[in-house]
This record gives C-alpha cells, sequence and structure tokens, in this order.
C-alpha cells in the first residue's frame, strides 16, 4: 500500500510538472504597422490618400475573411472580430501601434518574433478590400500601401437660386432638400438618401450615390447617372418667396410651381453640376405714393395743406375699402428761394403690402384709389416699381 501511494505521488508530480512546462512554453510579443491608403483613380503623383478609412487589423486570417464575407454591399460595415483598429488621416496615412500575439516556436527564439497581419479596409464611397502584411516584434513598420477603387460616385451640386423679379440672386433663404436614389440590383429597396442644407443666393450640396446599379453595368463600365428630386422652399415659419418658372414651362411664364416643394427632377453626371432654380415673391410691398393735392390746379394755396390723403385698395367685390394708409399734405420748400409748393404728401402705402399667389408674371399689380378733400384718383400699382407720383387735383 505505502508502495503504491508513492507512485501515485510521483506521478502526479510528473503530471503537473508536465503541465507547467506546456504552460510556459509560448513567449508574448508586440509589434505595430501602418502605411497608407489611396484612391486608385487619382491622376496626381503620387496618388490621392483617402481620408476616413477605417482600417481593422487581424491575427487570424480566418476571423478576417469572416468579416469580409458577411458584409452587404451598400450597408455600413460592422466587423466582429478584428484586433485593431484605426482610421486614415486626411492624406490617407494610418498607425496601428501595437498588436499582441503569442507563439510557442518563436522564430528567433524568445527575443523577437514576425507574424502575419490580415487587414480589411472601409469606407462608404470605396466598399471594402482586404490587406496583408507582415509585422516584427518590438518595431511598428510604415509598409502597408493600399489602393482603392471608389464604388461610389460623389457629386458636387452647385445651386442657385434666382428671383425673376429682379434677375438676381435672392436674398432669402432656402431650405433645400436633394433626395438621392440609392437601389441597385443588389439592393433593390434601398431607400434614397436625403442631403439638406440652407442656402441664401448661391451654395453648394455634395451628394453621394452607388456607381453602378448592376454587374453588368460595372463590366461595361457604365457608370450610375441617376435622376435627383431637390425640393426647395424658404427657411422659416411664414413663407412669403415660393418657387416658380423662368418662362420654361409650356406656358411660358412665370407662375408658381407646386413641385418646388414636393421635388424637381434632375438627371445629374459629373463630379460637379450647376443647377439653377426660379422664385418670386408672394407677399409684396406696396409702393410709396407720392404727389400733390390742389383744390384748384390753376391756383395751388395754402389751403390745400393740412388735408388728409388715403389710399385704399380695391377689394373682391371692386369696391376700394383696404386701407393702406394716410398721409398729410404740407407745404414743401423748393430751392435757395424760399418758394413753396403747397398740397405735397408722401409716402402712402409705406410698410403695409399685399399677397398674390396666382400671379403669372415678373410682377403682380393691385389697383389702388388715391382720395381726399372731396377729390379722388385711381390707378394700378407694380409690385416692380418702388415709387408713383399721383397728382390729385
Amino acid at each position: 500500500m505505502t508502495r503504491n501511494k508513492g507512485l501515485k505521488l510521483t506521478g502526479l508530480i510528473l503530471f503537473f510538472s508536465f503541465m507547467i512546462t506546456l504552460s510556459g512554453c509560448y513567449s508574448v510579443f508586440s509589434g505595430g504597422t501602418g502605411g497608407l491608403v489611396v484612391d486608385a483613380e487619382s491622376t496626381s503623383n503620387p496618388k490621392a490618400g483617402i481620408a476616413n478609412v477605417d482600417v481593422y487589423a487581424y491575427v487570424n486570417e480566418g476571423d478576417r475573411d469572416s468579416d469580409f464575407d458577411n458584409w452587404v454591399e451598400g450597408t455600413v460595415f460592422t466587423p466582429t472580430g478584428y484586433y485593431g483598429h484605426t482610421t486614415t488621416g486626411n492624406d490617407g496615412s494610418f498607425t496601428i501601434s501595437k498588436l499582441v500575439w503569442k507563439e510557442t516556436k518563436p522564430d528567433f527564439g524568445r527575443d523577437a518574433d514576425y507574424t502575419d497581419v490580415y487587414l480589411i479596409f472601409f469606407h462608404e464611397n470605396y466598399g471594402i478590400t482586404k490587406g496583408q502584411t507582415v509585422i516584427i516584434s518590438d518595431s511598428s513598420t510604415d509598409t502597408v500601401y493600399a489602393e482603392l477603387k471608389a464604388v461610389r460616385k460623389s457629386t458636387v451640386l452647385n445651386l442657385n437660386f434666382i428671383d425673376v423679379a429682379t434677375g438676381n440672386n435672392t436674398g432669402n433663404t432656402v431650405y433645400v432638400k436633394v433626395a438621392v436614389p440609392q437601389a441597385t440590383s443588389t439592393m433593390p429597396n434601398a431607400a434614397a438618401k436625403v442631403y439638406d442644407g440652407v442656402i441664401t443666393g448661391t451654395g453648394a450640396i455634395t451628394v453621394t450615390y452607388p456607381r453602378w446599379t448592376t454587374p453588368e453595368d460595372k463590366t461595361a463600365g457604365k457608370e450610375n447617372t441617376p435622376a435627383v428630386l431637390i425640393s426647395y422652399v424658404q427657411s422659416g415659419d411664414e413663407i412669403t418667396w415660393k418657387g416658380c418658372y423662368n418662362a420654361d414651362n409650356e406656358a411660358k411664364n412665370y407662375a408658381f410651381r407646386t413641385d418646388a416643394e414636393t421635388g424637381i427632377s434632375k438627371v445629374i453626371s459629373n463630379p460637379s453640376y450647376s443647377l439653377t432654380f426660379y422664385g418670386k415673391s408672394s407677399r409684396l410691398n406696396v409702393p410709396s405714393v407720392n404727389g400733390q393735392y390742389t383744390a384748384n390746379p390753376a391756383a395751388p394755396t395754402s389751403a390745400d395743406d393740412g388735408i388728409t390723403i388715403s389710399l385704399k385698395q380695391k377689394d373682391s367685390t371692386n369696391a376700394y375699402t383696404i386701407d393702406l394708409g394716410q398721409a398729410t399734405t404740407y407745404a414743401q420748400t423748393i430751392g435757395t428761394s424760399g418758394t413753396e409748393k403747397h398740397g405735397v404728401f408722401s409716402g402712402l402705402g409705406n410698410g403695409y403690402t399685399w399677397t398674390d399667389n396666382s400671379y403669372t408674371g415678373k410682377y403682380s399689380t393691385i389697383d389702388v384709389e388715391v382720395s381726399g378733400g372731396g377729390k379722388s384718383k385711381q390707378c394700378t400699382l407694380r409690385s416692380d416699381s418702388a415709387n408713383y407720383t399721383v397728382q390729385l387735383q
């Protein structure tokens, strides 16, 4: 019994010694890697670097390939098996400072080793690409060079908003939305991507979309030219400026267009594309009405001063009932001689507006009546005129 116990004890000691030996027979190493990621189709020398590329490092090739194979084109890459990650800078360079691995039989003993590192490069506009490099322990190599070919196109939309009343860029702030189709044969139900911005007069919005919509188009080199949907409305709670035609409709007029709010279709193709849209005011300023009142045109006197003059707009019943302000006549000194001009009035209509959502020209008109001191005169005011002179006599 004693001898058997001794043998068992010896066996246990040998077993645990063997296990300890096994557990202590590998070495741990670390090293880093880095390099440059560039646009394969760049025409500059050297090729232009690509910023904001996600670089994922794997110490196991199978983990890298599994993440690569699980990605669906057109979606965001969400890897699970990577060991290190970084993002390229503005010049396309990147560094992953420390990757750790263990080795049971180091090539250079316990002092040094090297290992393969498996890479994936991802960018929304370039998709994913595999890479591979070798790193040496206790050092950081800078040998990775990857060329990525774009799978998406970018177009800068240079947008101009013109007021047809003046022919110049509008001073109104416009809210713009651009809906860009994203569907391809592999993702037929992909929703359009919406870009937006606030622009006063001129501005730019950059949009992206699939470079090819089918594998056949990619093989044939036939790049996508999507029909984007552009809508624009005045920015703010109160809308007083709306999109209109520029005599480019069937009627050849300047009518308001409802599709300015719902979206105007434009086909784009080039890296930079200029588009011009038009609009006009739906709320218009009443021009300043100035003039002279004389009870007796042949002999104006100081009695013509102090008379209340009213400006009224015609209503829907053709009666002049809509108040546009009053003014009081006064004597105006002419030149340096002291001569006075009596019955002068000015500034009628200042600060007043009218609304017209249906006029089809570049300007709108209102019918008004100027009256006071027992006299009246009717006239038509145009929104593109700042001042009107009326002789009330």
